[in-house]
């Protein structure tokens, strides 16, 4: 099966096809337009998009890219003054400034998961951009996004916005700066246009930090920290773990184990001071995080290490937490709280099962999962001591289908619907390096589909006819969008 783009070369095996074919892939999609198609589709998902969870996540995206960005300037103030950055990168062959471009894309779409699927809003990742007068580009992108236009060393404060970079057709793209017609929703239109900015612009600071380490013979382990969850969604999964171990058809002994599974897996994972980002693992031992008491009132979670990180916060902070404190996440606008959200129900977003079906352990602990973590599509679950994975899918067409596609197979197991969604997420699972072996063993577990019939449909590759009068008109405008940009199938 080809994977994102059409992208069919291992980025490991061969990572010289792997990035000609991404820059193919680009390169079509990035052509200039008179026009582009509405976003009118979006409102049809507005519940979700407008969601806490939603929200939740894309604020910490956008904390995610200021310290990226900051470490970004940090690092080349440093190259600049005493290595020479610029003149040492200009003096460079092109073919010596093409190795480290490759293997500053290779390392950043490896990263994590879906790293793949934002580069698909950067079409500066092409060599042409990048090499265009003697390795020039690459040095204007960098000026760009550290807000340098002559090359000075930058700025190493924390901003309280991360950069954004603009370009033409990604901006007709998603109509980015143009007025929000009648008909739209301007919230989602507005959550939409954030999103997909914050996650094309850490691709690229992501790719620029990793190129200049490779220059230097340095390397830095990525870890993500996992977003701030809707804590209130959280005790909601808790405690509906139990009716659903029941609803399932497990024993007690079976629901009790699933249920621990759940609550250890939440209680473990890593969180970080909402000052200084240090992580729970790094506290002094005995110590615990201090916790904002009228945040968790309506559903966020913040913490801090001490009572100087949570001072600093409270005045300095991005932004100053006295400013937020106890109100909800807000879609962006012209204030904090310009325009009303909703909350998300939390475990609404999972149907119920139909009846007769009866849901794995596996599945009910993967429903505990997502309900847990609404900011990810699905999680790769894989055996001791490998962790798990959570999938965040950036394409928003891919995301709606695949929304709808795991709404119908946790409903009923449809057949049909799970060979989908393993085939979506057959990329993002090799990128993490869980093979299709792997992920369909896990599907089958969850689902109760035989390993076998499932290769065979993942191959076939089918779709019901209710799941395409269901989403008929999602593929008609992405089919719309992709044949503008003169896309391949």
């Amino acid at each position: 099966m080809d994977s994102f783009g059409g992208i069919k070369a291992d980025r490991e095996k061969d990572p010289e096809k792997w990035n000609k074919e991404w820059e193919a892939y680009l390169g079509k999609k990035f052509k200039p337009l008179p026009s582009y198609p509405d976003l009118s589709f979006l409102s049809e998902f507005s519940p979700r998009i407008l969601g806490q969870g939603m929200l939740a996540s894309m604020e910490e995206q956008r904390k995610e890219l200021c310290t990226l960005q900051k470490d970004l300037a940090g690092l080349v103030a440093d190259k600049r003054e005493g290595g020479h950055l610029d003149s040492k990168w200009l003096s460079m062959s092109p073919e010596t400034r093409a190795e480290y471009i490759l293997k500053g894309l290779v390392i950043s779409s490896g990263a994590v998961a879906d790293m793949d699927e934002r580069r698909q809003w950067c079409p500066e990742t092409t060599t042409a951009f990048l090499q265009r007068d003697g390795g020039q580009g690459f040095l204007d992108l960098l000026n760009t996004i550290l807000d340098t236009p002559n090359g000075e060393a930058p700025s190493e404060e924390l901003r309280a916005e991360p950069i954004l970079v603009s370009h033409p057709v990604f901006d007709g793209i998603w109509h980015i700066g143009e007025a929000c017609p009648p008909g739209e929703n301007e919230a989602v239109r507005n959550v939409m246009q954030n999103h997909v900015s914050l996650s094309r612009n850490f691709y690229l600071s992501f790719f620029l930090w990793n190129t200049i380490l490779n220059m230097y013979g340095k390397s830095q382990n990525y870890m993500a920290v996992k977003p701030t969850t809707s804590f209130n969604e959280s005790l909601r999964g808790a405690r509906n773990l139990g009716s659903s171990a029941k609803e399932a058809g497990l024993s007690k002994a079976d629901g009790k184990r699933v249920i621990q599974e759940a609550k250890n897996a939440y209680a473990e994972a890593e969180r970080a001071c909402a000052s200084c980002s240090k992580l729970s693992s790094q506290l002094p031992e005995g110590t615990n995080f201090l916790r904002c008491s009228k945040c968790m009132g309506v559903g966020r979670k913040v913490m801090y290490c001490n009572k100087d990180c949570q001072l600093k916060d409270w005045k300095h902070g991005n932004p100053p937490h006295k400013t937020i404190c106890g109100k909800p996440y807000a879609v962006p606008g012209e204030g904090p709280n310009s325009i009303p959200v909703q909350q998300s129900s939390g475990s609404s977003d999972i149907p119920p099962p139909d009846p007769g079906f009866i849901r794995s352990p596996e599945l009910v602990n993967q429903i505990a999962l997502l309900q847990d973590n609404p900011h990810i599509s699905y999680v790769l679950t894989q055996p001791d001591p490998k962790p798990d994975h959570g999938v965040a899918l950036q394409h928003p067409q891919g995301k709606m289908m695949f929304e709808i596609l795991k709404n119908r197979a946790v409903r009923n197991g449809d057949r049909k619907a799970v060979a989908m969604m393993c085939n979506m997420l057959e990329q993002s699972a090799a990128g993490v390096g869980m093979s299709k072996a792997r992920l369909m063993l896990q599907l089958s577990k969850e689902y109760g589909i035989p390993v076998s019939e499932l290769a065979e449909l993942c191959e076939k590759n089918e779709q019901s006819t209710d799941i395409e009068q269901k989403t008929k008109d999602i593929d008609r405008l992405a089919a719309q969008l992709d044949a503008s940009l003169n896309l391949p199938d």
